[in-house]
Protein backbone atom coordinates (compact mmCIF):
# COMPACT_ATOMS: atom_id res chain seq x y z
CA UNK A 1 0.00 0.00 0.00
CA UNK A 2 1.28 3.63 -1.00
CA UNK A 3 2.35 5.37 1.97
CA UNK A 4 -0.53 8.41 3.09
CA UNK A 5 2.25 10.88 3.23
CA UNK A 6 5.21 10.99 0.97
CA UNK A 7 8.83 12.71 1.30
CA UNK A 8 8.79 15.27 -1.35
CA UNK A 9 11.73 16.04 -3.55
CA UNK A 10 12.97 19.03 -1.24
CA UNK A 11 12.50 17.19 1.77
CA UNK A 12 14.49 13.98 0.67
CA UNK A 13 17.19 16.15 -0.78
CA UNK A 14 17.66 18.07 2.76
CA UNK A 15 18.21 15.14 4.54
CA UNK A 16 20.44 13.24 1.79
CA UNK A 17 22.49 16.41 2.25
CA UNK A 18 22.73 16.33 6.36
CA UNK A 19 23.00 12.61 6.04
CA UNK A 20 25.94 12.98 3.63
CA UNK A 21 27.82 15.84 5.25
CA UNK A 22 27.88 13.59 8.49
CA UNK A 23 31.15 12.45 10.11
CA UNK A 24 29.00 9.17 11.83
CA UNK A 25 25.85 7.28 11.30
CA UNK A 26 23.56 5.71 14.08
CA UNK A 27 21.48 3.02 12.54
CA UNK A 28 18.61 2.24 15.06
CA UNK A 29 16.11 -0.30 13.63
CA UNK A 30 13.11 -2.96 14.67
CA UNK A 31 10.90 -5.30 12.97
CA UNK A 32 9.62 -3.18 10.30
CA UNK A 33 12.80 -3.73 8.71
CA UNK A 34 13.09 -7.21 8.77
CA UNK A 35 9.34 -7.94 7.04
CA UNK A 36 9.50 -8.87 3.35
CA UNK A 37 7.29 -6.90 0.43
CA UNK A 38 6.71 -10.28 -1.33
CA UNK A 39 8.14 -13.38 0.84
CA UNK A 40 5.28 -15.00 3.40
CA UNK A 41 8.03 -14.09 6.26
CA UNK A 42 5.65 -11.87 8.51
CA UNK A 43 4.07 -14.71 10.37
CA UNK A 44 4.13 -12.20 13.98
CA UNK A 45 1.27 -10.31 12.21
CA UNK A 46 0.14 -12.48 8.77
CA UNK A 47 -1.83 -15.43 10.06
CA UNK A 48 -1.81 -16.67 6.49
CA UNK A 49 2.23 -16.44 6.98
CA UNK A 50 2.40 -18.36 10.09
CA UNK A 51 -0.15 -20.78 8.72
CA UNK A 52 1.82 -21.24 5.98
CA UNK A 53 5.35 -21.97 7.77
CA UNK A 54 3.40 -23.96 10.64
CA UNK A 55 0.53 -25.89 10.31
CA UNK A 56 0.52 -28.43 12.88
CA UNK A 57 0.39 -25.67 15.31
CA UNK A 58 -1.90 -23.66 13.88
CA UNK A 59 -3.70 -26.76 14.01
CA UNK A 60 -4.63 -25.68 17.85
CA UNK A 61 -5.97 -21.90 17.25
CA UNK A 62 -2.82 -20.06 16.67
CA UNK A 63 -2.18 -17.18 14.23
CA UNK A 64 0.51 -15.48 14.70
CA UNK A 65 3.78 -15.70 16.46
CA UNK A 66 2.89 -13.20 18.77
CA UNK A 67 0.10 -15.39 20.30
CA UNK A 68 2.95 -18.45 20.12
CA UNK A 69 4.29 -16.54 22.99
CA UNK A 70 2.42 -17.98 25.52
CA UNK A 71 2.58 -21.63 24.27
CA UNK A 72 5.00 -22.76 26.49
CA UNK A 73 2.08 -22.98 29.24
CA UNK A 74 -0.48 -24.21 27.08
CA UNK A 75 -1.20 -27.78 28.30
CA UNK A 76 -3.32 -28.92 25.32
CA UNK A 77 0.00 -28.79 23.07
CA UNK A 78 2.28 -31.30 23.39
CA UNK A 79 5.97 -31.33 24.33
CA UNK A 80 6.72 -32.48 20.84
CA UNK A 81 4.45 -29.90 18.70
CA UNK A 82 6.09 -27.41 21.10
CA UNK A 83 9.92 -28.09 20.40
CA UNK A 84 9.56 -28.50 16.96
CA UNK A 85 7.78 -25.22 16.26
CA UNK A 86 10.16 -23.52 18.37
CA UNK A 87 13.37 -25.08 16.25
CA UNK A 88 11.71 -24.06 13.33
CA UNK A 89 10.65 -20.93 13.90
CA UNK A 90 13.98 -20.00 15.48
CA UNK A 91 15.62 -21.44 12.07
CA UNK A 92 13.32 -19.46 9.66
CA UNK A 93 13.92 -15.90 11.62
CA UNK A 94 17.77 -16.22 12.25
CA UNK A 95 18.93 -18.19 9.56
CA UNK A 96 16.47 -18.99 6.68
CA UNK A 97 14.37 -15.55 6.24
CA UNK A 98 16.87 -13.31 4.40
CA UNK A 99 17.57 -9.87 5.13
CA UNK A 100 14.99 -7.37 2.97
CA UNK A 101 17.17 -5.33 0.89
CA UNK A 102 16.71 -2.58 3.25
CA UNK A 103 19.43 -3.94 5.06
CA UNK A 104 21.54 -4.22 2.33
CA UNK A 105 21.15 -0.77 1.52
CA UNK A 106 21.84 0.48 4.75
CA UNK A 107 25.26 -1.32 4.28
CA UNK A 108 26.54 0.46 1.47
CA UNK A 109 25.12 3.87 3.16
CA UNK A 110 27.32 3.01 5.95
CA UNK A 111 30.29 1.75 4.12
CA UNK A 112 31.04 5.09 2.81
CA UNK A 113 31.66 6.14 6.71
CA UNK A 114 34.61 4.96 8.30
CA UNK A 115 33.83 1.74 10.60
CA UNK A 116 34.65 3.42 13.66
CA UNK A 117 32.01 6.31 12.67
CA UNK A 118 28.97 3.37 12.26
CA UNK A 119 27.04 1.68 15.41
CA UNK A 120 23.88 -0.20 14.69
CA UNK A 121 21.12 -0.42 17.40
CA UNK A 122 18.27 -2.71 17.14
CA UNK A 123 15.45 -5.15 18.73
CA UNK A 124 15.70 -7.32 15.91
CA UNK A 125 16.83 -10.63 17.29
CA UNK A 126 16.95 -12.10 13.62
CA UNK A 127 20.75 -11.47 13.10
CA UNK A 128 20.03 -9.62 9.75
CA UNK A 129 22.37 -6.97 10.50
CA UNK A 130 25.24 -9.50 10.60
CA UNK A 131 23.85 -11.57 8.07
CA UNK A 132 23.90 -8.12 5.66
CA UNK A 133 27.96 -7.56 6.40
CA UNK A 134 27.91 -5.24 9.65
CA UNK A 135 30.70 -6.18 12.21
CA UNK A 136 28.75 -7.58 14.59
CA UNK A 137 30.80 -6.09 17.19
CA UNK A 138 29.17 -2.70 16.32
CA UNK A 139 25.93 -3.94 16.44
CA UNK A 140 23.92 -3.96 19.90
CA UNK A 141 20.94 -6.80 19.96
CA UNK A 142 19.06 -5.13 23.26
CA UNK A 143 16.72 -8.08 22.96
CA UNK A 144 18.77 -10.80 22.22
CA UNK A 145 19.48 -13.26 19.60
CA UNK A 146 17.07 -16.66 17.98
CA UNK A 147 20.43 -18.45 17.76
CA UNK A 148 20.99 -18.77 22.25
CA UNK A 149 19.60 -20.68 24.70
CA UNK A 150 20.11 -19.66 28.34
CA UNK A 151 19.72 -22.42 31.13
CA UNK A 152 16.69 -21.06 33.69
CA UNK A 153 18.43 -22.80 36.83
CA UNK A 154 19.21 -19.81 39.43
CA UNK A 155 22.90 -19.36 39.78
CA UNK A 156 23.68 -21.04 36.57
CA UNK A 157 23.56 -17.55 34.18
CA UNK A 158 24.89 -20.63 31.24
CA UNK A 159 24.39 -19.07 27.38
CA UNK A 160 25.20 -21.10 24.44
CA UNK A 161 24.80 -20.99 20.62
CA UNK A 162 22.15 -23.45 20.17
CA UNK A 163 21.75 -23.29 16.20
CA UNK A 164 23.00 -27.21 16.31
CA UNK A 165 20.38 -28.29 18.79
CA UNK A 166 17.70 -26.55 16.90
CA UNK A 167 18.92 -27.89 13.07
CA UNK A 168 18.92 -31.67 14.82
CA UNK A 169 15.08 -31.11 16.14
CA UNK A 170 13.95 -29.61 13.27
CA UNK A 171 15.30 -32.41 10.86
CA UNK A 172 13.67 -35.29 13.18
CA UNK A 173 10.00 -33.12 13.19
CA UNK A 174 8.80 -33.17 9.51
CA UNK A 175 5.06 -33.09 10.19
CA UNK A 176 5.75 -30.80 12.84
CA UNK A 177 5.97 -33.01 15.84
CA UNK A 178 9.30 -34.02 17.65
CA UNK A 179 8.91 -37.46 18.91
CA UNK A 180 12.16 -38.13 20.02
CA UNK A 181 12.43 -36.25 23.19
CA UNK A 182 16.49 -36.90 24.02
CA UNK A 183 16.77 -34.01 21.42
CA UNK A 184 15.47 -31.28 23.40
CA UNK A 185 18.13 -29.03 24.19
CA UNK A 186 19.70 -28.67 27.79
CA UNK A 187 22.62 -27.26 29.38
CA UNK A 188 25.59 -27.87 28.78
CA UNK A 189 26.99 -26.16 32.05
CA UNK A 190 24.91 -27.64 34.78
CA UNK A 191 22.78 -29.99 32.80
CA UNK A 192 19.52 -29.11 33.25
CA UNK A 193 16.81 -30.01 30.93
CA UNK A 194 14.39 -28.39 28.67
CA UNK A 195 11.99 -26.75 29.76
CA UNK A 196 14.31 -26.00 32.55
CA UNK A 197 16.17 -23.87 29.56
CA UNK A 198 14.60 -20.90 27.31
CA UNK A 199 15.61 -18.53 24.32
CA UNK A 200 18.05 -15.87 25.25
CA UNK A 201 15.53 -13.31 24.58
CA UNK A 202 14.81 -10.50 26.66
CA UNK A 203 11.10 -11.15 28.47
CA UNK A 204 11.85 -9.97 32.47
CA UNK A 205 15.04 -9.63 34.76
CA UNK A 206 15.80 -12.93 34.29
CA UNK A 207 17.10 -12.29 30.31
CA UNK A 208 21.02 -12.87 30.65
CA UNK A 209 22.20 -9.78 29.18
CA UNK A 210 25.57 -11.25 29.47
CA UNK A 211 26.74 -12.17 25.82
CA UNK A 212 25.72 -8.11 24.62
CA UNK A 213 27.83 -6.41 27.63
CA UNK A 214 30.86 -5.46 25.67
CA UNK A 215 29.12 -3.85 22.71
CA UNK A 216 26.50 -2.14 24.82
CA UNK A 217 29.17 -0.55 26.65
CA UNK A 218 31.11 -0.14 22.97
CA UNK A 219 28.40 1.64 22.24
CA UNK A 220 27.69 3.96 25.17
CA UNK A 221 31.40 4.78 25.05
CA UNK A 222 30.74 6.10 21.57
CA UNK A 223 27.34 7.99 22.10
CA UNK A 224 29.40 9.87 24.93
CA UNK A 225 32.20 10.66 22.65
CA UNK A 226 30.15 12.00 20.00
CA UNK A 227 28.50 14.02 22.12
CA UNK A 228 31.80 15.08 23.78
CA UNK A 229 33.68 15.91 19.96
CA UNK A 230 30.28 18.29 19.15
CA UNK A 231 29.74 15.47 15.78
CA UNK A 232 28.13 15.96 12.78
CA UNK A 233 25.95 12.86 13.27
CA UNK A 234 22.89 10.99 11.48
CA UNK A 235 20.65 8.82 13.20
CA UNK A 236 18.31 6.72 10.89
CA UNK A 237 15.62 4.78 12.67
CA UNK A 238 13.73 2.47 10.25
CA UNK A 239 11.04 0.36 11.36
CA UNK A 240 10.35 1.05 15.12
CA UNK A 241 6.73 -0.18 16.68
CA UNK A 242 4.39 1.28 19.61
CA UNK A 243 5.32 -2.35 21.59
CA UNK A 244 9.33 -1.19 22.74
CA UNK A 245 10.12 2.21 21.63
CA UNK A 246 12.17 2.14 25.54
CA UNK A 247 14.68 0.13 24.57
CA UNK A 248 15.82 2.51 21.06
CA UNK A 249 13.92 5.09 19.97
CA UNK A 250 13.68 6.98 23.56
CA UNK A 251 17.34 6.69 24.14
CA UNK A 252 18.53 7.18 20.68
CA UNK A 253 16.29 10.84 20.38
CA UNK A 254 18.00 11.59 24.10
CA UNK A 255 21.22 10.82 22.45
CA UNK A 256 20.19 13.42 19.15
CA UNK A 257 19.17 15.98 22.07
CA UNK A 258 22.32 15.43 23.96
CA UNK A 259 24.79 16.17 21.34
CA UNK A 260 22.59 19.17 19.79
CA UNK A 261 22.33 20.69 23.65
CA UNK A 262 26.34 20.18 23.58
CA UNK A 263 26.89 21.88 20.18
CA UNK A 264 26.79 19.34 17.89
CA UNK A 265 24.92 19.00 14.58
CA UNK A 266 22.67 15.77 14.72
CA UNK A 267 19.99 14.91 11.61
CA UNK A 268 17.25 12.37 12.82
CA UNK A 269 15.43 10.47 10.05
CA UNK A 270 12.76 8.21 11.11
CA UNK A 271 11.28 5.87 8.56
CA UNK A 272 8.37 4.53 9.48
CA UNK A 273 4.65 4.18 7.78
CA UNK A 274 2.61 4.34 11.21
CA UNK A 275 0.76 7.16 12.61
CA UNK A 276 3.33 9.25 14.13
CA UNK A 277 4.34 9.48 17.55
CA UNK A 278 3.78 11.81 20.25
CA UNK A 279 6.62 14.40 21.57
CA UNK A 280 7.82 12.30 24.11
CA UNK A 281 9.15 9.84 21.40
CA UNK A 282 10.89 12.69 19.33
CA UNK A 283 14.35 14.10 19.80
CA UNK A 284 13.95 18.06 21.27
CA UNK A 285 13.33 21.38 19.64
CA UNK A 286 16.35 22.15 17.69
CA UNK A 287 17.51 18.20 16.36
CA UNK A 288 16.83 18.35 12.65
CA UNK A 289 14.30 15.75 12.93
CA UNK A 290 12.74 14.04 9.71
CA UNK A 291 9.87 11.63 9.80
CA UNK A 292 8.95 9.77 6.21
CA UNK A 293 5.58 8.39 6.93
CA UNK A 294 6.99 5.66 4.36
CA UNK A 295 7.89 1.32 4.87
CA UNK A 296 11.80 0.07 4.92
CA UNK A 297 11.86 1.00 0.74
CA UNK A 298 12.42 4.25 1.07
CA UNK A 299 15.68 3.96 2.17
CA UNK A 300 16.64 3.03 -1.58
CA UNK A 301 16.50 6.35 -2.60
CA UNK A 302 17.81 7.85 0.69
CA UNK A 303 21.24 5.85 0.13
CA UNK A 304 21.38 6.15 -3.36
CA UNK A 305 21.73 9.87 -3.05
CA UNK A 306 23.88 9.85 0.31
CA UNK A 307 26.14 7.84 -1.41
CA UNK A 308 26.28 9.95 -4.16
CA UNK A 309 26.93 12.77 -2.46
CA UNK A 310 29.35 11.37 0.19
CA UNK A 311 31.36 10.23 -3.29
CA UNK A 312 31.58 13.34 -4.86
CA UNK A 313 32.54 15.51 -1.51
CA UNK A 314 35.89 16.33 -0.32
CA UNK A 315 37.60 13.89 2.14
CA UNK A 316 36.97 15.05 5.63
CA UNK A 317 39.63 16.64 7.67
CA UNK A 318 41.10 14.50 10.80
CA UNK A 319 39.37 14.41 13.92
CA UNK A 320 39.79 12.35 17.14
CA UNK A 321 39.85 8.67 16.81
CA UNK A 322 36.80 7.29 18.71
CA UNK A 323 37.59 6.10 21.99
CA UNK A 324 36.46 2.91 23.40
CA UNK A 325 37.55 3.04 27.21
CA UNK A 326 34.85 1.97 29.77
CA UNK A 327 32.72 5.58 30.35
CA UNK A 328 31.98 7.32 33.81
CA UNK A 329 28.20 7.88 34.69
CA UNK A 330 27.71 11.39 33.24
CA UNK A 331 28.89 14.10 35.79
CA UNK A 332 27.78 17.95 36.41
CA UNK A 333 30.89 19.79 34.29
CA UNK A 334 32.51 22.73 35.95
CA UNK A 335 30.14 25.60 35.25
CA UNK A 336 31.25 28.23 32.46
CA UNK A 337 32.18 31.64 33.50
CA UNK A 338 29.00 33.89 35.23
CA UNK A 339 29.40 36.15 31.92
CA UNK A 340 27.81 33.53 29.44
CA UNK A 341 24.49 32.35 31.11
CA UNK A 342 23.24 30.56 27.81
CA UNK A 343 26.46 28.72 27.76
CA UNK A 344 25.74 26.91 31.67
CA UNK A 345 22.02 26.42 30.68
CA UNK A 346 23.06 24.86 27.27
CA UNK A 347 25.74 22.53 29.61
CA UNK A 348 22.84 21.25 31.90
CA UNK A 349 20.55 20.33 28.97
CA UNK A 350 23.23 18.23 27.14
CA UNK A 351 23.75 16.35 31.18
CA UNK A 352 20.72 15.37 31.25
CA UNK A 353 19.71 13.96 27.85
CA UNK A 354 22.74 12.43 28.54
CA UNK A 355 22.22 11.07 31.53
CA UNK A 356 18.78 9.76 30.47
CA UNK A 357 20.26 7.28 27.32
CA UNK A 358 22.82 6.48 30.04
CA UNK A 359 20.44 5.06 32.76
CA UNK A 360 18.17 3.53 30.14
CA UNK A 361 21.26 1.75 28.46
CA UNK A 362 22.19 0.28 32.27
CA UNK A 363 18.58 -0.55 33.00
CA UNK A 364 18.73 -3.02 29.95
CA UNK A 365 21.63 -5.00 31.76
CA UNK A 366 19.94 -7.75 33.25
CA UNK A 367 19.84 -9.85 35.75
CA UNK A 368 19.96 -6.79 37.48
CA UNK A 369 21.88 -6.39 40.66
CA UNK A 370 20.31 -6.85 43.88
Amino acid sequence: MKASVEATSSTHESVSAAIAASDRVLIVAAAGLSISTDLPNNPYHDPDDFAHHYPTLASYGYRTAFHAMGLSQDERVPAGVKLAFTAKHFLNMRQRFPPTEGYMWLKDLASTFQPEDVFVWTSNVDGCFERAGFDPARVYTTQGEMNKFQCARPGCGSVWNCVDTLQAIDSASQDGVLRDLSLAPSCPRCGSQWPAVRPNLRGGDWFEHKPYEQVSQRLLDWLDQCVKDRSRVAIIEVGVGPNTPIVTRIPACAFASAVKANGGQPVYLRVNPDRPEGPRENPAPGVLFHRWRQPWTALKPLAETVIKMRSAAPKPTDRPALMHTPADPPAAADPPAAADPPAAALQVSALQWQQRYYEILLSLRTPRAA
